[in-house]
């Protein structure tokens, strides 16, 4: 599994700290280098001073939430717009917001996920992007 990580960055954003730490370690544990922040303001400091292959973001945080953070990082680095695996603990209508603000269809992952489920899905999004 480390030959398709490696060189593989990871952004991952989560208010929920035992979320966050168990992504992470989850994450570092497959082979890929991961940063991580508790918010949206803490993740836009990163995203200024670092690239990252892909941001998995929870929609549901205080002050920015993830579709606003979505939208900020993307204005900074249009490149970053289909790097994002949105994952949150509350999916009634979130779908459909996402279409409505994003004008794309984009799959979120509702926790609680599997182990096997999280990284299916953090592939599925790094296998499309260059």
């Amino acid at each position: 599994m480390r030959e398709m990580t490696e060189n593989k960055s990871i952004l991952l954003i989560d208010d929920d700290e035992l979320v966050r730490e168990a992504c992470c370690e989850l994450l570092q544990i497959s082979g890929y280098t991961v940063d991580s922040a508790r918010n949206g303001y803490e993740a836009l400091q990163k995203l200024e001073g670092a690239a990252y292959d892909l941001i998995v973001v929870d929609i549901n945080m205080p002050q920015i939430d993830g579709i606003d953070f979505y939208l900020r990082a993307v204005r900074q680095n249009a490149n970053m717009k289909n790097r994002f695996l949105f994952i949150t603990g509350d999916y009634y209508g979130e779908q459909e917001a996402l279409n409505l603000y994003l004008k794309a269809d984009r799959t979120i992952l509702k926790k609680p996920f599997t182990k096997e489920a999280f990284l299916k899905n953090v592939k599925d999004v790094l296998s499309k992007t260059p």
